[in-house]
């Protein structure tokens, strides 16, 4: 007879209760029922062995589920946490908690080089140019030994370039294309008065999650993008705040800012007078002051109606101007009229909210009677005005009446739209 390692009395207190692990008390088989709900059982693979689905190794698995979660569930999965550097790779390097390879979502899911690029892969080490003022020596800018200024990062033309700690700097950024990558509270600031960064030339210039804040005097600007350059500046999940002289100031190339909040710039949030622009899913908020000719944003000058210009899903709320000069967003000297659209522009200033006839409104919640298609001019119902909470509530007016048409597909936080029948105007999407 075959010897089980189930006890007697085991055995004798399932019997009681109605179960059995056993066909019959010999014990010449496990009931079925039981070894289905206990394939890993010894004497279960004994009895059943063509009821045994699970894997033993990797060799037992097949793509595009070739791991065997050998300390798991034994069965055949997409990765394991142990091996996912071999298995998860390009665009999704790292193994998520259900087994399915995905891509990092910060820099600590890139271990070897501590850089987790915008498209959810990781850089190699010998890709990125590393900065920490902290710790910096020398120029090498390696991982190992960074360096101490952005510019001898820039030096070492590696097309990324990773930020870490507050760093005093003037930076110019001209005929280069470089990513600018930023470790959580990185910042970039500058003590003497003048612009904190420049972007000239030809360059291609993308800055992720990076605070560029705290320039001083009139000329204190955060960023620049000269008059008749050819370059393109990315922001994505950053912070232009605090700056004397204005937020960004872009009198040619092409600007693109996204998810992003520009903020506390007393000259003003963002003057756009030349160029091309797409300002997508940004707070731009409590900018200007008694002194400033313009709040939130400033658009003028644009000669030609080719090339991107986009002012939509944005909170523009918050910004003062000197009297009753246009707080919310002024435009002007537009020889092509441009049609904005899924926007809050709601208190700011006393005076008018929007003004320009070079610039049309739509699907928009603007704090004054305009005559664009679908607007509304109702309280956005902010989350927390006293506390810079600008996110809208679940009953606001401005919830499900953004343009039915358009193709944005996340918010400002990253969450899904729409999340009702049609997305929400501003930047927030209510969850």
């Amino acid at each position: 007879m075959k010897r089980l390692h189930y006890s007697a009395l085991a055995i004798i207190a399932l019997a009681w209760s109605g179960c059995s692990l056993l066909d019959s008390i010999g014990g010449r088989r496990l009931k079925p029922e039981y070894c289905a709900d206990h394939p890993a059982d010894p004497d279960c693979r004994k009895d059943f062995p063509d009821a045994d689905n699970s894997c033993h190794s990797n060799a037992s698995c097949m793509a595009p589920t070739a791991i065997c979660d050998l300390s798991g569930s034994k069965a055949c999965v997409q990765c394991v946490a142990s091996d996912q550097v071999s298995a998860c790779t390009g665009a999704s390097p790292v193994c998520g908690d259900n087994h399915v390879c995905r891509g990092c979502g910060s820099h600590a899911d890139c271990p070897l080089s501590n850089a987790c690029l915008p498209d959810g892969s990781c850089a190699t080490v010998a890709q990125v140019a590393y900065v920490d003022p902290a710790t910096g020596t020398g120029n090498a800018c390696s991982l190992a030994a960074p360096c101490k200024k952005v510019s001898d990062a820039l030096a070492t033309a590696r097309p990324y370039v990773k930020l870490k700690g507050t760093i005093d700097e003037a930076v110019t950024i001209n005929n280069q294309n470089v990513t600018v990558l930023a470790d959580p509270g990185a910042k970039l600031t500058r003590t003497n008065p003048g612009v904190i960064l420049k972007v000239d030339g030809t360059s291609t210039v993308e800055i992720v999650d990076l605070a560029i804040a705290d320039g001083l005097g009139g000329t204190g600007i955060g960023i620049s993008l000269l008059p008749g350059n050819m370059a393109s500046l990315t922001l994505l999940r950053s912070t232009v705040s605090n700056n004397a002289g204005g937020g960004i100031s872009a009198s040619g190339g092409t600007l693109t800012v996204t998810q992003s909040t520009i903020s506390g710039n007393t000259g003003g949030g963002i003057s756009i007078s030349g160029g091309q622009f797409d300002l997508t899913n940004n707070f731009i908020v409590s900018n200007g002051g008694p002194l400033a000719v313009f709040g939130g944003a400033k658009i003028d000058g644009i000669a030609t109606g080719t090339g991107a210009h986009r002012l939509d899903f944005n909170t523009i709320t918050a910004n003062q101007t000197s009297g009753t000069l246009t707080a919310g967003v002024l435009c002007s000297a537009i020889a092509v009229p441009l049609t904005f659209a899924s926007n809050i522009v709601f208190r700011n200033g006393s005076g008018m909210q929007v003004e320009g006839s070079g610039c049309a409104w739509n699907y928009s919640d603007i704090g004054q009677v305009i005559t664009g298609t679908a607007d509304i001019n109702a309280d956005p119902l902010f989350v927390n005005v006293s506390q810079g909470d600008f996110h809208i509530q679940a009953t606001s007016p401005a919830k499900d009446t953004a343009d039915p048409g358009a193709m944005e597909n996340v918010d400002f936080d990253g969450d899904a739209r729409p999340q009702g029948t049609h997305s929400d105007m501003g930047a927030d999407e209510v969850k």
